[in-house]
């Protein structure tokens, strides 16, 4: 099984792992920060997922684009651009459930 793992620099001290399992025809993400341990949004996830590196301090910022490749298709890049959608809007509720159908789509 494919696995891309990258150390972010979030509000702890540690930085936190974000780690991308591919399989045939699913891909979980996850992320050892609160939120990713309580199957919650996760924004270094979605940082990644978005293409940015600037929070990576693993020096594997190359492997972004293989993730983005990963995305392709799947569950998760529809419930990502529906994030992505809800965040250029100004309604909370909808923002809302946009990072809740995200969680749920990296979780499952």
């Amino acid at each position: 099984m494919p696995e891309i793992n990258f150390m972010v620099k979030g509000s702890a001290d540690d930085p936190y792992e974000v780690t991308f399992l591919k399989t045939d025809d699913r891909l979980l993400v996850l992320c050892t920060c609160p939120a990713g341990e309580n199957r919650r949004h996760c924004k270094h996830r979605v940082a990644i997922m978005k293409g940015s590196g600037k929070h990576i301090v693993s020096g594997n910022r190359e492997d972004i684009a293989t993730v983005q490749a990963w995305l392709a298709g799947s569950p998760i890049e529809k419930a990502l651009q529906a994030l992505n959608e809800a965040e250029r809007g100004d309604d909370a509720k909808a923002l809302a459930a946009a990072k809740l159908r995200l969680a749920r789509a990296m979780n499952d």
